[in-house]
């Protein structure tokens, strides 16, 4: 038996009765239960050791049967964990999380736990660390049993001395962050001192130079007498010239204000004039003025005609607003519906982030090709690239910006919300497919891409004579490439017209600036800018102007190859492909082809009812402005259910919607605490498909590098087409240098 505090033995055994004497300080014994002898029992002291009823306490009884008496249990902390002997000894005992510090070494976190109302502290570099912590001192504090004998988790003075150092960083980064504050408040106070005092200078310069010269009202430029015609000099000259004199002297009088007068005699055909004014052009403007009153009653014997001026249409088009063409055929209906549907979405978007230098739509038709079975169902806006240096690799950034990524980042959404619906027995664009387990499109729906410019890339790299294509290595002869040269009878329109196409005249058309031929059909890569992250002009890789990231063409290319879904969505759906092309500007039919279908057609690709077809190209006239918006660093993108975002394509993040009142602010100055991931990011698009996965019981990688890098068939598929265009001196594809890690 544990020897009990207050019972001595000795004086037991003096007195003779051999009854055990409980202190009246411990709980757990109660008085009706062991006789007489046992003491009442009294509520014992938080933090002291309790008790339990053990067998062999009293002696004045049997020490059998069920009137056995039972010893009391003693509460130890000897060789437990802190948190789990605080709870055994107090069940009630809360923790709380007073401060975390971020630092880039890691985290110091400050924990309290309150008993009897003594508050204990620990701190630690994690959460659990810090509880342990606090507890050890709270059973120190409570001067629980044995508690020396406490597990020590961590060496406490190690935890304290990190803690404490982290602590002191977190500090200097503060002290740093709030005087870069006070430093750009100084800068803007500064810049505005220095604006305020040239605006006075100015102010004040002005001001003397007015005093200085002292003007009347005819001391100036010439009025028009009827509100058209100015009547000055030259129109003296032009009506009852050439016989016409001036003369301009200085006078001895000075005015009352002391300034100098000069006459003006002005003589026309034997009629003379004569003005005085403190300048020599007030005093001929005068002279002239009084020349022109007279001859409007009695004119001179010589009076020439002035010839009417025709405005030319130039100056005429510029006064005039802008008026888009009544759209007729399809093609034209399609893009104004197109536009019309962005501006709605976007109405409530500042102008200055809304500009559609590069838009691209994605649109379903179900059944018949006809206005009203088209729906939009994504569009992306933009022309950049992220800056090389914002790249991360947890698939919160979105590094390519252009219209056509983004347009399909959004159509990729779109298409796993309806694999979704398919999936759940809800009506989707998806069929169930019992043989393979995926998704397949119904035969009735097909989807268009419209775009008020042509994509970036091959597509624009216009030439008479193209390189030759190797055929592709199938039986199947429907998917032969063309050799030799190509060339087309057809020339495309300029951009910027509002009339009809014009009829061929039957010769083959030959750009101003050809394109290398070395060059066309190669993989090309963005150029890189400083300001932008990019430019909007693509070329072969090169190591000191290149992005890392190709152009648009090459990715609709492999897109147009292997599926629009993606990768992601390649276990739950069969390929997506663009049907037909609807292009907002000029291009060269035998180009684009080339571009987007026939360099990748030489590739072992599957034949049969799932091979990609070749997409249909249709130049659009209806537009609805006549000139190119200019570039921005701000893009847009919006799938069906879903928000349209404001993306800054340098950093390749949304502005966050719940901070759109500070966007006047945020753009005067950095917007980078104004960024949030967006919902249409890789990380985000991947965790979604995951989620479906799991709501239809399938199998998924647990991590998307995993995915990406996995034996698949997408993968497969994709690897053969990109081997084909290098093997044919096309270019190899770019190695993103941020690998996906999550």
């Amino acid at each position: 038996m544990s020897h009990v505090p207050g019972y001595d033995p000795r004086a037991a055994a003096a007195v003779g009765t051999g009854v055990v004497s409980y202190p009246s300080t411990y709980q757990g014994v109660k008085a009706g239960t062991y006789g007489t002898a046992v003491g009442t029992a009294v509520s014992v002291p938080q933090g002291n050791v309790t008790y339990r009823a053990q067998a062999g306490a009293g002696a004045g009884r049997k020490r059998f049967g069920k009137n056995y008496p039972k010893t009391l249990k003693v509460f130890s902390c000897a060789n437990k964990h802190p948190i789990a002997a605080l709870k055994e000894l107090r069940a009630d005992a809360q923790f709380e999380v007073i401060c975390t510090y971020q630092t880039p070494a890691g985290a110091a976190i400050v924990v309290n736990t309150t008993i009897d109302g003594v508050v204990y502290q620990g701190e630690g570099t994690s959460g659990q660390i810090a509880k342990a912590i606090a507890a050890h001192k709270a059973l120190m504090g409570m001067n629980a049993a044995d508690h020396s004998m406490l597990q020590q988790v961590v060496n406490y003075e190690e935890q304290k001395k990190l803690v404490m150092d982290r602590i002191s960083v977190w500090q200097e980064l503060q002290a740093k962050k709030e005087n870069r504050k006070l430093e750009q408040e100084k800068q803007q106070k500064e810049k505005a001192e220095r604006k305020q005092q040239a605006a006075e200078a100015r102010a004040k310069e002005n001001e003397l130079n007015q005093a200085n010269k002292k003007k009347k009202e005819n001391n100036g430029s010439s009025t028009a007498g009827d509100g058209s015609v100015p009547m000055d000099y030259g129109y003296l000259l032009f009506k009852y010239g050439p016989d016409v004199t001036e003369t301009t002297e200085k006078l001895e009088e000075k005015t009352d204000h002391g300034c100098f007068q000069f006459k003006c005699t002005l003589a026309v055909q034997g009629f003379t004039f004569e003005s005085t004014c403190t300048s020599k052009k007030g005093a001929r403007n005068q002279a002239v003025k009084l020349a022109l009153d007279a001859f409007t009653v009695n004119p001179p014997p010589v009076v020439n005609e002035k010839k009417r001026k025709i405005p030319s249409k130039r100056h005429q088009s510029e006064g005039e607003e802008f008026q888009p063409i009544e759209p007729v055929e399809f093609q034209d209906k399609l893009a104004e519906k197109c536009w019309n549907f962005v501006t709605e979405k976007t109405a409530t978007i500042i102008p200055k982030l809304k500009i559609r230098r590069n838009l691209v739509v994605i649109v379903k038709v179900e059944g018949k090709e006809d206005l009203d079975n088209c729906e939009i169902v994504s569009f992306g806006n933009g022309t950049l690239l992220v800056k090389k240096e914002n790249m991360t690799c947890d698939g919160n950034v979105i590094n390519d910006c252009t219209a056509e990524s983004l347009a399909l980042r959004a159509f990729r959404r779109y298409l796993l919300d309806q694999v979704e619906l398919c999936l759940t027995g809800k009506s989707s664009i998806y069929t169930k497919d019992r043989s393979g387990g995926k998704c397949s499109m119904k035969k009735s729906v097909k989807f268009y891409l419209y775009t008020n410019s042509c994509p970036m890339g091959d597509c624009r790299a216009i030439s008479a004579k193209l390189p030759p294509i190797t055929p592709m290595d199938t039986s199947n002869s429907d998917n032969q490439a063309p050799e030799g040269k190509v060339q087309t009878d057809i020339k495309p329109e300029p951009m910027e017209t509002d009339n009809a196409s014009k009829p061929s005249k039957g010769t083959s058309w030959v750009p101003h600036k050809p394109s290398k031929v070395e060059d066309l059909g190669k993989i090309t890569f963005f150029s890189t800018s400083p300001d932008f992250g990019s430019s909007e002009t693509t070329s072969p890789f090169s190591e000191t102007t290149s992005h890392c990231i190709v152009s648009p063409s090459d990715k609709l290319a492999i897109r147009q190859a292997c599926g629009v879904q993606g990768s992601i969505l390649f276990s739950l759906s069969n390929p997506v492909y663009i049907s037909h092309y609807f292009i907002n500007r000029s291009f060269n039919e035998a180009a684009i082809s080339r571009a987007l279908f026939l360099r990748t057609k030489g590739s072992h690709i599957k034949v049969g009812k799932d091979a990609p077809a070749q997409p249909q190209f249709t130049k659009v006239q209806w537009k609805a402005t006549k000139m190119v918006e200019k570039r921005t660093k701000w893009g847009f993108i919006w799938a069906r259910n879903h928000e349209v975002e404001i993306l800054f394509t340098p950093h390749g993040k949304q502005y966050h919607k719940d901070k759109q009142d500070d966007l006047q602010t945020a753009l005067s100055g950095d917007v980078t605490p104004y960024l949030a991931p967006s919902e249409y990011c890789t990380r985000s698009l991947f965790t979604a498909c995951v989620n479906v996965c799991k709501k239809a019981k399938k199998n998924y990688p647990q991590k998307y590098s995993v995915n990406k890098s996995a034996n698949t068939q997408y993968r497969n598929l994709k690897n053969t087409v990109l081997e084909h265009m290098k093997k044919n001196g096309l270019g190899e594809w770019s190695v993103n240098p941020c690998k996906p890690d999550y």
